[in-house]
C-alpha cells in the first residue's frame, strides 16, 4: 500500500510541476544563432541599421557576436525590450503571422513590425506549444546578449 501511495504522490508532484512550468514567465532569450534571433533580425535589422546609421549586415554581425563590439554595446544600451508574438496559422502547419515589438530606452519610442514566418523557421519551442497546447498565440521575449 505504501508503494502505491508514494507513486500517486510522485505523479501528482510531476503533474503540478508541468502545469506550473507552463504558466511561469519565461526569461528573455539571449541572442545567439537560433531561430528566434533570426526572426528578430529579419524583422528589425533594417530599422535598427537606419536608427544607428549603419548597414543591416553590421547589425546582424553585432547581434551574432562576430561584429563590432561598440555596435553591440550600443544595441544593448538602446534596445530595452523585444517581444515576438507568433500567431498560429488558421490552417494547420503553415506560415505564422508574426508581430515583433521593440521598445527603446525612451519608453515612448517603440517599433512594431509584422511579418510572416514559415513553419520551419518558427522556433522549436513555439511550434511545440502550438501543437501540444492547441493555442493560437505564443510570445517570447528576446534581448541582445552581453
Amino acid at each position: 500500500m505504501s508503494l502505491w501511495w508514494w507513486t500517486g504522490v510522485g505523479v501528482v508532484v510531476v503533474a503540478a510541476a508541468l502545469v506550473a512550468s507552463r504558466r511561469w514567465p519565461r526569461p528573455a532569450v539571449r541572442a545567439g544563432g537560433g531561430r528566434l534571433t533570426a526572426v528578430v533580425l529579419d524583422a528589425l535589422a533594417e530599422d535598427w541599421a537606419a536608427r544607428m546609421d549603419t548597414r543591416p549586415d553590421d547589425i546582424r554581425a553585432a547581434v551574432l557576436g562576430s561584429g563590432a563590439a561598440e555596435l553591440r554595446a550600443r544595441l544593448r544600451s538602446e534596445v530595452r525590450e523585444v517581444e515576438v508574438v507568433f500567431i498560429r496559422p488558421a490552417t494547420g502547419r503553415s506560415d505564422a503571422h508574426t508581430v515583433v515589438r521593440c521598445v527603446f530606452g525612451n519608453p515612448e519610442s517603440a517599433l512594431v513590425t509584422e511579418t510572416v514566418t514559415g513553419w520551419d523557421d518558427i522556433p522549436d519551442g513555439v511550434r511545440a506549444e502550438f501543437i501540444r497546447q492547441e493555442i493560437d498565440e505564443v510570445s517570447r521575449h528576446w534581448s541582445v546578449a552581453s
